[in-house]
């Protein structure tokens, strides 16, 4: 099985942080990430991903109404085609449960 990002160090640029790498469901209920250096809402390739952290016990499920099977973080590296930005980015269900998006913003580490 081949690592992801080859093993090399792989962490998320100052572009994709701060609400800077938006997205949405288009026409159909998959989701899209939105080139965050084109102004058109360019769509961004997904090239790789893998799974950065994997725990048999979600450690939210005692915080919240719903219960989590597991907790997990996947990384995915990104491509626009259009301007040629690659970057990094993960999606987890270990991080911020709720809330609105300008809380996690105003809030300090």
């Amino acid at each position: 099985m081949q690592q992801f990002n080859n093993g090399k160090p792989y962490h998320g640029s100052p572009d994709v942080e701060g609400g800077k790498l938006r997205g949405a469901t288009v026409d159909t209920d998959y989701f899209y990430f939105f080139c965050p250096k084109c102004p058109d809402d360019q769509i961004v390739r997904v090239l790789e991903h893998g799974i950065h952290a994997q725990q048999a016990v979600n450690p939210y499920n005692d915080q919240c109404h719903s219960v989590a099977k597991n907790g997990f973080t996947l990384a995915f590296r990104i491509h626009c085609d259009s301007c040629g930005f690659e970057d990094f980015i993960k999606i987890s269900n270990t991080g911020w449960q709720g809330g609105r998006a300008v809380d996690m913003r105003n809030s300090s580490p």
